[in-house]
C-alpha cells in the first residue's frame, strides 16, 4: 500500500513539472544593446506574477503553466513600455528590447539633468573620460559598509589608507605614492588642509553620505592643477535632482571594543578647561602660574562604556521655474565613539651593535569621542546658453581623547624593582573647512564656450590645552624574572610620586583665494571628426598662520606621595609652572603661498578614439615670516621657482565598448609650510625639525591602460604605470648634526632622496550573473630608492664608510586587493555586500641605520552590509566593519637577542607596535521620497 502510494505522489509531481514552464530572458536597449537593470516583467494573463531583471539584465519567471501563450509586459522609466507573447510550449528564453521614450528622455536631454550619482553613470564617466579614472557612485557608497570619504577609497584600486596612531584611516595613499603626492577636490576646486602640518586633506572628517559619487583620477591633463603624482580625489557633492527628492537616514551601533576584557571608557571633564594661552590671552609680558590653568583635563572619569554611536542625514532636493533653477541643501552628522589598544616599543642601536634593541616598553589605551558633521547647500541656474552655480560648503570634526601610558624604560629594570610611568594625554582638536565657490559657464557660439569660478576657503583646527601629565611608580620586581609580570594590573607600587607636566595651546588657519577661467572652441572638421582647443589661467593666494604654545610644569612638592587608582590621582597634583613666559617654539610663524598658471590644450577627437597634448606652466612663490627668533637661524625665508609640465594621451577605440589609453604628464610635489620653517620639537612619538633647504619634487608619469565595458554596469580594465621621481621628499631620520646642531641621536624631518622609480600594474573587474556580483581589483606596485645609511663596525663605536640600502617609497605596500560579493534583488528590495581588503607588508618609517627600518605587516579586514527596501520608500540597513578584529603591527625586520624576553616579542622580529580597536555594527533606517 505504501508503495503503491509513493509511486502515485511520483507520477503527479511529474506531471506537474511537466506542466509547467520556466521562461528566461534578458532586456536591452533597443538602439545601444545595453542591458537594462531593474525593469519590471509582468504576465498580463497571470496578476502578481512578475518578476524583475538582474544585475546582467536577465529575468526569470518561474514554473508558468504550459497553457499556450503569454503575453509580457516589460516596463522601465525612459522607456517605452512593451508588450511580447511568447510561447509557453516552444520559447524557453526570450530578449526583449526597450525603444526609449523620445518625450521623456527629450525632457532629460534639454535640461541636462540625467541622474550621475548610479553605478551606470560612473561606468560612463570612467569609459568616456579623456583620464585615467575610477568613480564610486553615490549607489554604491551608499551601500558600502563605510561612513566616511576615507572607508569608501580603500574599495578603489591602486589606494592605500594611511592610519593614524588611534587606528582611524584618514589619508590616501595612491599608486605607492604618499599622501603628499596627491591632492582632494570638492566639486573640481582644491580646498585647503586644516591639517597643522600638511597640505594633504584628512578624508575621514567627511560623511560619506553627502556624495553623489567619488572619483579618483590617476592621470592629469593641462586644466588640472599639476602637483598630483598618485591622483586626484574629487568628491562630488549631491546635486539638484530632475525632480523633488527627500531622503533621510538615522543610525545607532557600538564598538565591541568596550565590552571585551573589561575596557572603560575614560574622558576628562573638558568643560573645564584653558580656552587661551596666557601667552595670547594676557600678553606676552605676562608671567604665567598654575592659577592660570584649569584642571578639567587630567579630571579623568571611568565609564563602563559610552553612549551609543549616532549617524544621521537629511538631503533635500528640487528644481524650480521649468528646471532652470535648481536648489540641493544636505547635511550629516556622525558622534561615534571608538577605543584602540596599543603597544609602542622604542628601539635604538648600541654602539657596535647591527641590531636595535628596546629600551623603553610602552602600553597605551585610548578612548576617543568623534563629532562630525557637514552642510552643503548648492544652487543652480540655468538660462540656456548661460549657467551659474554656487556651491557652499561647512565641514566640521572635533575630537575628544584621552591616553592613558604606562611605560618602563628597560635599561633601569633592576633584579627586584623597576620603575614605570603613567601618563595621561588630553586633548580637544577642532578642525573645520568652509568653502563658497561660485561658477560661469556661457556657450557665447554652439562652439565657443568661456566658465570661470572664484573660490574663498578656509581651514582651521584649533586644539587648545592639550596636556601631557606624567607620574613616577617604584614596582617591586620577581627577583627570579623581572620582566615576568611588566604592566601587570596587580603590580605591587611601592611609591607613586609627581614627575611633570605639560600644557600645549595650538591653532592654525589657511585661507585661500583662487581663480579660474578658462577658453574653448570646438573646430569641425568633417561630420565624424573635430578638434578642441582649451586654453585657461589660474591664481591663488594662500596665507597661513601657525600659533604654537607651551608651558611645562613640575610638581611643588617633589616628595609628595600619592594615593588612590592610576587614574585619581593626577587631580590630586599642586603644580608650578616652570615657563611662564611660554616656550621660546619655532612653530609660531605666519606663510603665503602665491601660485599663477597658464596652459594651453588640444584634442582631436575621430570616431576610433582621441589625441591630447597639452603644455601648463604654473609660478610657485612660498614666503615665511618666523615670529620668535631661533639660534641663528634667519627669521623670514622664501621659495620661488617655474615649472613647465608638458602632458599628452591616446585613447583608442577599437570597438564601442572597449577602449585603450596611452597617457604621459609631468607633475611637481611642493614642499608644505610646516616642512621649510626650521623648528625643532618634540613630537608625539620622535623629535621633530623643519628643512629650509628643501626642494620640490618632480615627477614624470607613464600610463597605460585596456578597457572593456561588456554592459553599462560591467567592467573590465588592466593597466600599468610608471613614476620617475626627481628630488622625491620623505620623511626621514637625519643625524643631528646634520643640520641644528647636536644634542639628540636624529631628529625625524623631511629631506630630498635623491631619486627614485615606481612602477605597477592594476587590474579592476566587475562582474555580474542574475543576482549576484563580484567586484575585484588588485594592485602591484614596485618602487627603488638608495638611501645613505649609517652601520656600527662589530664591535667599534666606529661607521662603515660608504654605506647605502635600497628600499622602497615609504607607505608603499607591493600587493593591495579588494573583492567584494555583492547580492540585489530588486523586486523583493535586499542588497548586501561582503568586502575584503588586503593591504601587504609596507615600509612605515625611514631610520638613519641600516636594517633599522620600520615596517607594518600585511593586513587582511572583512565588512559587511546589508539593505531591505519597502515599496513604501522606508529601508532598512546595517553595517558592519572590521569582522575579523583584524590587528595592525609595526616591526623591524632584524631581532636583537636581548628583545625575546619582553612581552608580544618574536623570534623572527623585533615588534615595534600593535594597534588594535575591535569591531563596529551600526543599524539603521533610511526614507527615500
Amino acid at each position: 500500500m505504501m508503495k503503491r502510494t509513493l509511486l502515485l505522489l511520483s507520477a503527479s509531481l511529474a506531471a506537474v513539472t511537466v506542466m509547467a514552464k520556466d521562461i528566461n530572458g534578458v532586456v536591452k536597449d533597443g538602439k545601444t544593446g545595453d542591458v537594462i537593470i531593474g525593469s519590471v516583467i509582468r504576465v498580463k494573463e497571470l496578476p502578481g506574477k512578475t518578476t524583475t531583471t538582474g544585475l546582467d539584465g536577465t529575468f526569470s519567471l518561474k514554473a508558468l503553466p504550459d497553457n499556450g501563450k503569454y503575453t509580457l509586459v516589460v516596463e522601465y522609466i525612459s522607456y517605452k513600455t512593451k508588450e511580447v507573447t511568447v510561447d509557453a510550449a516552444s520559447a524557453s528564453s526570450v530578449d526583449v528590447a526597450l525603444d526609449q521614450d523620445t518625450k521623456q528622455l527629450g525632457e532629460v536631454v534639454v535640461t541636462g539633468y540625467a541622474p550621475r550619482n548610479n553605478d551606470r553613470s560612473a561606468i560612463d564617466i570612467e569609459k568616456n573620460s579623456r583620464q585615467v579614472i575610477n568613480v564610486l557612485s553615490q549607489q554604491s557608497i551608499q551601500l558600502s559598509p563605510d561612513v566616511n570619504v576615507a572607508g569608501v577609497l580603500t574599495r578603489v584600486s591602486g589606494v592605500v589608507m594611511e592610519h593614524d596612531a588611534t587606528g582611524q584611516a584618514s589619508y590616501a595613499v595612491l599608486r605607492g605614492m604618499d599622501k603628499r603626492y596627491n591632492y582632494t577636490l570638492v566639486n573640481g576646486v582644491k580646498i585647503p588642509s586644516p591639517d597643522d602640518k600638511n597640505r594633504y586633506v584628512p578624508l575621514n572628517i567627511f560623511p560619506s553620505d553627502l556624495m553623489d559619487r567619488l572619483e579618483v583620477t590617476k592621470s592629469l591633463t593641462a586644466d588640472m592643477e599639476g602637483d598630483a603624482a598618485g591622483g586626484v580625489v574629487n568628491m562630488a557633492m549631491k546635486d539638484a535632482p530632475g525632480r523633488f527628492k527627500l531622503q533621510a537616514n538615522a543610525a545607532v551601533g557600538y564598538s565591541d571594543y568596550f565590552f571585551r576584557d573589561g575596557r572603560d571608557y575614560l574622558s576628562t571633564d573638558r568643560g573645564d578647561y584653558t580656552r587661551k594661552a596666557p601667552y595670547e590671552a594676557f600678553g606676552h609680558d605676562y608671567k604665567a602660574s598654575s592659577s592660570d590653568f584649569k584642571n578639567g583635563p587630567v579630571r579623568i572619569e571611568r565609564h563602563s562604556a559610552p553612549a551609543p554611536n549616532f549617524i544621521g542625514g537629511l538631503s533635500v532636493g528640487n528644481r524650480f521655474w521649468e528646471n532652470r533653477l535648481g536648489v540641493m541643501l544636505a547635511a550629516s552628522v556622525q558622534n561615534t565613539f571608538r577605543g584602540t589598544d596599543r603597544t609602542y616599543n622604542s628601539a635604538k642601536m648600541a654602539s657596535g651593535e647591527q641590531a636595535m634593541y628596546i629600551y623603553q616598553l610602552q602600553k597605551r589605551q585610548y578612548s576617543i569621542h568623534d563629532f562630525n558633521g557637514g552642510v552643503h547647500a548648492k544652487i543652480d541656474l540655468n538660462l540656456g546658453n548661460h549657467k551659474f552655480e554656487w556651491y557652499n560648503m561647512l565641514i566640521s570634526s572635533q575630537s575628544s581623547s584621552v591616553r592613558y601610558s604606562n611605560s618602563i624604560n628597560t635599561e633601569y629594570i633592576s633584579s627586584d624593582s623597576y620603575t614605570q610611568d603613567d601618563e595621561v594625554r588630553s586633548l580637544r582638536q577642532t578642525q573645520t573647512i568652509f568653502a563658497t565657490h561660485l561658477k560661469g559657464t556661457h556657450h557665447l557660439t554652439p562652439d565657443f564656450t568661456i566658465d570661470w569660478s572664484g573660490l574663498f576657503s578656509t581651514a582651521t583646527e584649533k586644539d587648545p590645552d592639550r596636556v601631557y601629565a606624567t607620574l613616577s611608580n617604584t614596582v617591586t620586581a620577581d627577583a627570579a624574572n623581572a620582566t615576568a609580570g611588566l604592566f601587570a594590573e596587580d603590580a605591587n607600587i611601592t611609591r607613586t610620586l609627581p614627575k611633570d607636566m605639560e600644557r600645549r595651546f595650538q591653532h592654525n588657519s589657511d585661507k585661500d583665494l583662487a581663480g579660474y577661467v578658462n577658453v574653448s572652441y570646438d573646430s569641425h572638421f568633417s561630420d565624424m571628426t573635430d578638434a578642441l582647443w582649451k586654453a585657461g589661467a589660474q591664481y591663488r593666494r594662500k596665507t597661513r598662520e601657525n600659533r604654537y604654545y607651551s608651558y611645562i610644569f613640575n610638581p611643588a612638592n617633589i616628595s609628595q606621595r600619592l594615593d588612590g587608582n592610576g587614574f585619581d590621582q593626577y587631580d590630586d597634583i599642586d603644580w608650578t609652572c616652570t615657563t611662564p613666559y611660554s616656550q621660546a617654539s619655532q612653530l609660531n610663524y605666519d606663510s603665503k603661498e602665491f601660485i599663477g598658471a597658464v596652459y594651453a590644450m588640444a584634442t582631436l577627437r575621430t570616431p576610433v578614439g582621441e589625441l591630447y597634448a597639452g603644455l601648463r606652466a604654473e609660478h610657485t612663490n612660498q614666503r615665511y615670516k618666523m615670529l620668535q627668533h631661533f639660534r641663528n637661524m634667519g627669521q623670514m625665508g622664501e621659495q620661488s621657482y617655474w615649472d613647465w609640465m608638458p602632458s599628452a594621451s591616446l585613447k583608442w577605440q577599437p570597438r564601442r565598448d572597449m577602449n585603450v589609453r596611452l597617457s604621459y604628464y609631468r607633475s611637481i610635489n611642493r614642499p608644505g609650510f610646516y616642512e621649510i620653517v626650521p623648528y625643532r620639537i618634540m613630537g608625539e612619538e620622535y623629535m621633530e625639525q623643519g628643512n629650509p633647504s628643501l626642494k620640490r619634487a618632480r615627477i614624470d608619469n607613464v600610463d597605460l591602460r585596456w578597457e572593456w565595458f561588456p554592459s553599462p554596469t560591467e567592467q573590465v580594465m588592466a593597466g600599468v604605470f610608471y613614476k620617475y621621481l626627481r628630488d622625491p621628499i620623505e620623511q626621514v631620520f637625519t643625524p643631528a648634526s646634520g643640520l641644528l646642531g647636536s644634542g639628540a641621536d636624529a631628529y625625524y624631518m623631511p629631506a630630498n632622496l635623491g631619486n627614485a622609480k615606481n612602477i605597477g600594474l592594476e587590474l579592476d573587474v566587475v562582474k555580474y550573473i542574475r543576482h549576484f556580483g563580484v567586484k575585484a581589483n588588485y594592485t602591484y606596485t614596485h618602487s627603488t630608492i638608495t638611501t645613505t645609511k649609517r652601520q656600527y663596525k662589530v664591535g667599534s663605536a666606529e661607521y662603515e664608510p660608504g654605506v647605502t640600502q635600497k628600499r622602497p617609497l615609504v607607505n608603499q605596500a607591493p600587493h593591495t586587493a579588494n573583492v567584494s560579493l555583492l547580492y540585489k534583488d530588486t523586486e523583493h528590495g535586499w542588497n548586501a555586500q561582503l568586502a575584503s581588503s588586503y593591504t601587504g607588508k609596507k615600509l612605515a618609517l625611514v631610520s638613519p641605520f641600516k636594517d633599522a627600518d620600520q615596517w607594518d605587516r600585511a593586513m587582511f579586514s572583512l565588512d559587511f552590509s546589508a539593505e531591505k527596501k519597502f515599496s513604501n520608500g522606508i529601508g532598512i540597513f546595517l553595517k558592519a566593519t572590521n569582522l575579523t578584529d583584524a590587528k595592525r603591527e609595526r616591526y623591524l625586520r632584524t631581532v636583537n637577542p636581548s628583545n625575546i624576553q619582553y612581552p608580544g616579542q618574536r623570534s623572527d622580529r623585533t615588534v615595534i607596535g600593535t594597534y588594535r580597536y575591535g569591531r563596529t555594527f551600526i543599524i539603521g533606517v533610511r526614507y527615500t521620497l
